[in-house]
Order: C-alpha cells, then sequence, then structure tokens
C-alpha cells in the first residue's frame, strides 16, 4: 500500500451546538463547478435499504419489494439512469429478497448490498450473493462524534486501519467498495477524510467510490457555505484533492435533501441516493420522484418510462406506508380550491399558452384520472361547473353549466352560507359553520334539489 503525503490531524474537531439550530460559516469566495463536467448524471435506489428504516414501517413486505424493484426497472425504462438498488444481507428475508431480485437478470438497476465495516461482513456476502455481487456499500463513519463518541475508537488512525480491512477483503473477492462516509458533513474533511479517501483509493488502485452521505441534514447547497457543511464547496474539494468518483446521500432535516443533492451533481459528482416518497429515518432520504424530475430538467430525459411512478405511489401508499398527500410529484399536486386557480385550471385546456396553475399535465407521472376541483370556502363558482359538467358528461349528457348559470349561482350562495354560519347576536360571532369540503355527490344533489339538473 502507497502512503500518501496527507497526514491525519490527530485533534477531535466536534461541531455541538447544546442541541441548538446550527450556524452556517460563509466564505468569500464560491465554490466553482467544473469547467467541464461529461459525467453521466445517475441515481441509485436505497429504498430497501435506507428507505425501509423509516420509523412509520415496521416491515417492508418481501414480495413488496420485488415488485418495487420491477417497477423501478420499469422507470429507467432501459436507459442505466437509475444505476442501482442497495439491499440487505442478514435476515431471512433479505437473503430470499436479494434472491429474487438477482433472478430477474436486469441489466439496470443493479443490485448492490450494504455492509457494515467488517471483513466477517464482506465474506457473508460473498457466500449468500454465491459471488453475484460485485459492488457493495461498505459503512466507515466519517465524522469524529462517530468515530470517538459512537465507535470508541482510540484515534482517526486506528479507524483507518479499521475501515481498510474490510476494503481489502472486498477487492479480494472481486467487489467494487462503495465506501459511505456517514455524518461527512459534520467531518475533519482536511484531517480524515481526505487522507483516509486516498488511502483507500492507494489500496483499491482507484477503484474505490465514495458516498458523502449528509446524515442529518446538516448539508447547505450555498456555494458560499463553508466546509463541511456546504455541498458545492465539499464535492469540489474532495473532486480536486482525490479524483474520486463521488456520490450523494441526503437527509431532508431541514428541507434541503433534493437541493443538496441537485448541488452535488453540478459540483462534479456522477451519483444520487435516493428513496421512493423520501421515506428513511427521522424525516427521510432524498425523494426518488423529486431527483427523476430535476434530472430530467437539468439534462433531458433520456428515456425514462413514468408512468412507472404512479405505479410506485400506489404500491408504497398501498402496501407500505401512507404517503403524505402534499408530497411534490406524487401527491395531489392536481387538486385546487381557490377560486382563482380553479377558473385557471377551467381555462387552461383552451389556452394558447398551455397550462396555467398547474406545473405539468396529469399524465405525464401516469395520472389517468385526477381530481381538479374541491369545494370549500374559498371556492369559486368554476368548481361547481366543473363538477356538474362532469356530472353531465358521465350520464351520456353534452355538458352545459357555466358561471352564469342560474343553478351554479344558487350553489354558490348556499355553500358560502354554509361557510359563514349562523351570526349569534349574543356573542357577536358566527356559530355552526361547516368547516370540511364540499363532495361531489353533495354538489350533485345540491343541484338536483334546486332543479337545475335531470
Amino acid at each position: 500500500m502507497v502512503t500518501t503525503a496527507t497526514k491525519v490531524n490527530a485533534e477531535r474537531v466536534y461541531y455541538n451546538y447544546q442541541g441548538k439550530l446550527p450556524p452556517i460559516p460563509m466564505e468569500e469566495q464560491p465554490a466553482t463547478p467544473p469547467q467541464v463536467d461529461d459525467l453521466p448524471k445517475l441515481i441509485t435506489d436505497t429504498t430497501l435499504r435506507d428507505g425501509a428504516q423509516d420509523s412509520r414501517i415496521a416491515l417492508f413486505p418481501h414480495e413488496e419489494r420485488v415488485r418495487y424493484f420491477d417497477l423501478l426497472h420499469k422507470l429507467d425504462n432501459g436507459t442505466g439512469t437509475i444505476y442501482a438498488i442497495e439491499a440487505f444481507i442478514y435476515q431471512k428475508r433479505d437473503v430470499w429478497t436479494l434472491e429474487q431480485l438477482l433472478e430477474r437478470g436486469y441489466e439496470w438497476p443493479k443490485v448492490t448490498t450494504w455492509t457494515r465495516a467488517t471483513p466477517k461482513d464482506i465474506k457473508q456476502l460473498v457466500e449468500v450473493s454465491q459471488g453475484k455481487i460485485k459492488e457493495t456499500g461498505l459503512l466507515a463513519s466519517a465524522s469524529d462524534h462517530h468515530i470517538f463518541d459512537k465507535l470508541g475508537f482510540r484515534s482517526k488512525e486506528e479507524a483507518i486501519e479499521k475501515y481498510l480491512q474490510p476494503i481489502e477483503t472486498a477487492l479480494e473477492h472481486g467487489i467494487t467498495p462503495r465506501i459511505h462516509l456517514e455524518d461527512c458533513t459534520r467531518a475533519d474533511i482536511s484531517g480524515w477524510v481526505i487522507p483516509f479517501m486516498q488511502r483507500a483509493l492507494d489500496l483499491s488502485r482507484g477503484q474505490a467510490k465514495f458516498r458523502i452521505c449528509d446524515t442529518i441534514g446538516w448539508g447547505i447547497p450555498d456555494p458560499y457555505a463553508a466546509l463541511p457543511w456546504g455541498i458545492p464547496r465539499l464535492f469540489q474539494v474532495l473532486r480536486e484533492e482525490t479524483g474520486a468518483e463521488l456520490e450523494f446521500h441526503g437527509h431532508n432535516d431541514f428541507g434541503l435533501a433534493t437541493a443538496n443533492s441537485i448541488m452535488s451533481w453540478r459540483y462534479g459528482g456522477k451519483k444520487v441516493n435516493a428513496a421512493f416518497g423520501g421515506l428513511g429515518e427521522r424525516t427521510g432520504n432524498c425523494s426518488l420522484e423529486q431527483m427523476i424530475a430535476a434530472r430530467i430538467r437539468y439534462y433531458g430525459d433520456p428515456g425514462l418510462d413514468l408512468s412507472a411512478l404512479e405505479e410506485m405511489k400506489q404500491l408504497i401508499d398501498g402496501e407500505v406506508t401512507p404517503l403524505p398527500d402534499r408530497a411534490p410529484i406524487i401527491g395531489e399536486v392536481f387538486t385546487t380550491s381557490a377560486g382563482i386557480h380553479q377558473a385557471g385550471v377551467v381555462r387552461q385546456d383552451e389556452a394558447p399558452g398551455g397550462l396555467i396553475y398547474l406545473p405539468f399535465a396529469a399524465s405525464l407521472f401516469g395520472r389517468k384520472e385526477v381530481e381538479l376541483s374541491r369545494v370549500g370556502s374559498l371556492s369559486g363558482s368554476e368548481g361547481i361547473v366543473s363538477i356538474l359538467n362532469r356530472e353531465m358528461e358521465q350520464q351520456g349528457k353534452e355538458p352545459r353549466f357555466s358561471n352564469t348559470s342560474r343553478v351554479v349561482k344558487q350553489i354558490y350562495d348556499k355553500i358560502q352560507d354554509e361557510y359563514d354560519g349562523a351570526y349569534d347576536e349574543r356573542a357577536k360571532r358566527y356559530t355552526g359553520y361547516r368547516r370540511d369540503f364540499y363532495t361531489s355527490e353533495e354538489i350533485v344533489a345540491l343541484a338536483r334539489e334546486l332543479g337545475g339538473m335531470e
């Protein structure tokens, strides 16, 4: 093994703010992206690994793991953009799942695994995969918070020597090590991360790959943010100092996982690790579907089958854990209740400029039917018109309602009266007012009651 010139800093480096929100130190000059970046921008999926550690999930059902892999393969559509999926190897169900994934024989996504930093784990991986796994993640906790406080190493040098052992074992078995630098955004970058990366690259003759983990979501997408939190600067420095292949793994504690992941691409990273629906520990991982949208917007669509996203949503939402209604891309992004928005939605089908109040067409991500209007206290007559005309179409009749229809005005006034409630003169306030949305069935019933629908 060749010894590099960069020395390890023996002193401990901690970032302890007694549980308060950490400040963001800034540099005078911004980080700079590579002048030429011809790297493919790829995504790796950790839904079955880190995503399955979501505190809402007691168990990711066995069969649904395999079904998820099939849908991920459908999403990739032979492009290789979804480069790999991660799986565990430790329980009987993990081994069964791994066997099922490998039996699929898909070129993309590749099947990879995750192991702890011990040679024993690598040998177990070789045994359970029968030599079919050619790349695995290797945990290498990077911050002094982890090296000393969690793992109890006596020195940073001891941690390096410990981490190099499974890397060497993996190489002996023809397995490419993908080293996960856990808690890298609180690590001593120049005094431990870079020396360790250089030694791992020397040992592996350049084969080692590195995943930069923002384990507690402290990362910042601002190019002026200082190390170790500034993701642009972190990727610039690691790229320039090591030349290694870099991947980003972001958590969403401050709502910046997607932004940080995009910046990792822009500043020299090759891959981004994500989980569907942002599943994962605490507030979750970077969202797969958001990175799919970002990949297309920044670098173009390589030919992904976006219809798979709706199927994946139905699978996770129905068989694993409920997903947030307001999740970007896969949530209720096509539903509106405000009158001014509803008016825009109604008119956009014939508008020469295209969509007015929707970010993209429902059909783009596999949506077949969407409820564009909810009728609530802030709704205008457009939502009522939309519901009544849709009912007419379902009856095989020509739509005939508009904003000027008598029955639409009557329904609107009745609805607003319900939301106002009754005014109590003694209490000087409104009481008994409605607090939930009107359903489509209620709107149609009101139209019939008022004689406006046969």
